[in-house]
């Protein structure tokens, strides 16, 4: 009986120990109660440091060199580009991870990097990176890429990292300049503005 007695006390202290911790768990923020999920260094330059920058999507390809603080496109140095665009475009992928990492791919096609619809390559002049962008995935919206360097390794993006450089060709690559003839329709309005403000008064 006194056997029996210490047996259920045993469990009856478990059991509480148990609950206890249940409790403590359950009240903690969604910080503490999981991990942080992992992410993976796909590329890691100093987006300011970024001196060259070459893409191909369907449309062909733009090379872009950087003076100062001034983006060359090299197939047209003509071409005023808009430093904003271009700078936005780099801080995407100079310093880009990844939630998911696939290790030891055998076959990119299943993935869509043997031909893949879209090459970017970085460069700070030291290091650089050329990224291959595959098929999309629609359960959980996002592109298979990977690095020309190591085609094994296969990471994915969200759509927003890389949409710039698929769609943006020299066009959305050029700044905005206020035509003469808009400048001389401002003085204009702005003198018969002036003349019938007179006019009123007098």
């Amino acid at each position: 009986m006194e056997k029996q007695k210490k047996q259920l006390i045993g469990l009856l202290a478990v059991l509480i120990v148990a609950v206890i911790a249940f409790v403590v768990i359950s009240k903690l923020p969604d910080g503490e109660e999981s991990e942080d999920k992992e992410s993976y260094a796909v590329t890691t330059l100093d987006t300011d440091a970024v001196i060259k920058l070459v893409y191909t999507n369907e449309s062909g390809t733009i090379s872009l060199t950087k003076s100062g603080s001034d983006w060359i496109c090299e197939e047209d140095k003509g071409v005023d580009i808009d430093e904003d665009t271009v700078n936005n475009m780099v801080s995407m992928v100079a310093s880009l991870t990844s939630e998911n990492k696939l290790e030891n791919v055998t076959d990119v096609s299943q993935y869509g990097l043997d031909n893949p619809t879209l090459k970017i390559l970085i460069s700070d002049g030291s290091d650089s990176y050329t990224i291959f962008v595959g098929d999309y995935n629609e359960t959980t919206y996002t592109y298979y890429l990977c690095l020309e360097s190591d085609m094994s390794t296969v990471y994915t993006t969200q759509s927003g990292t890389i949409s710039d450089f698929q769609n943006n060709t020299l066009t959305e690559l050029t700044a905005e300049e206020e035509t003469q003839t808009d400048a001389e329709t401002a003085v204009e309005e702005t003198a018969q503005t002036q003349t019938t403000t007179e006019a009123e008064e007098e």
